[in-house]
């Protein structure tokens, strides 16, 4: 077996990396949408599809917390669930930060009142430290996964108070972007604990992979950056858009408007 102390694993990168891409195009179209360069009917029908790529990428946060374990081997065991309780707040924090960033910018460019609450950063980060309960169970985890996955789809067929909507319990007509609740999505996260457990046992490969050349490498460079590229591509592809529909407007062609 071999160990993630010394070097990554490329397959785990690459799998990111792919639900990465899938994001960003995702999001392309979100914004093409938005901004009127296309109509809202296909980037919404696009929407039809986001649980995959995110499911893929949240299954793979779940698998590093495994491997997290594998490259902190020999240290105490309160060491390795403080490291994971400091990335989750990062990650929450950055989270509330873009929240606060889009829900001005949703005020004064779309102004449909449909705010960002509870964001895909603020579930990531929240569902790593709850995780930490769970580590132990390993393998087994497959079962509160599942048990928490029918819990959250249930609880979306519920309304209720604001406050409640970290849970997945939405006031009634309130459909804020960017929603990603705790239920069911730490169960999403349990399955990777899960499939971690099995594939890489204490953070080591179980078996041989061969490498995965060029393509491989490609993917798996782009999936060791997550969280820059998840900040970045937003305003950068938003700016792209936006800087193409002000030339065209100014040649008289506009492809799009706010």
């Amino acid at each position: 077996m071999e160990s993630y102390k010394s070097n990554r694993y490329w397959e785990v990168d690459a799998v990111r990396g792919i639900s990465l891409l899938g994001m960003i195009f995702f999001h392309t179209f979100f914004l093409l949408g938005t901004f009127h360069v296309i109509s809202i009917s296909v980037w919404e029908w696009i929407c039809n599809y986001i649980w995959l790529g995110t499911s893929i990428f949240v299954i793979i946060s779940g698998v590093s917390l495994i491997l997290r374990h594998g490259r902190m081997r020999g240290r105490p065991r309160k060491e390795y669930y403080a490291a994971i309780i400091k990335r989750g707040i990062q990650v929450i924090l950055i989270g509330v930060g873009i929240a606060l960033v889009a829900s001005v910018f949703i005020h004064f460019a779309i102004g449909d009142g449909r705010y960002m609450y509870f964001n895909f950063l603020q579930m990531m980060g929240w569902c790593m430290i709850l995780c930490i309960p769970f580590l132990r169970l390993g393998k087994w985890n497959f079962i509160p996964a599942v048990l928490l996955i029918a819990l959250g789809l249930f609880l979306e067929t519920v309304s209720g108070p604001a406050f409640l909507m970290p849970f997945g319990i939405l006031p009634d007509g309130f459909y804020p972007r960017d929603y990603f609740p705790i239920l069911p999505w730490i169960g999403v996260m349990l399955l990777g604990v899960a499939l971690g457990s099995v594939l890489y046992p204490n953070g080591y490969r179980k078996w041989n992979i061969p490498d995965g050349g060029r393509v491989g490498a490609v993917l798996a460079k782009i999936g060791k950056y997550p969280l820059q590229i998840y900040v970045l591509h937003l305003p950068i592809i938003g700016a792209v858009i936006l800087l193409l529909i002000g030339v065209t407007t100014l040649l008289g062609c506009p492809i799009g408007y706010l």
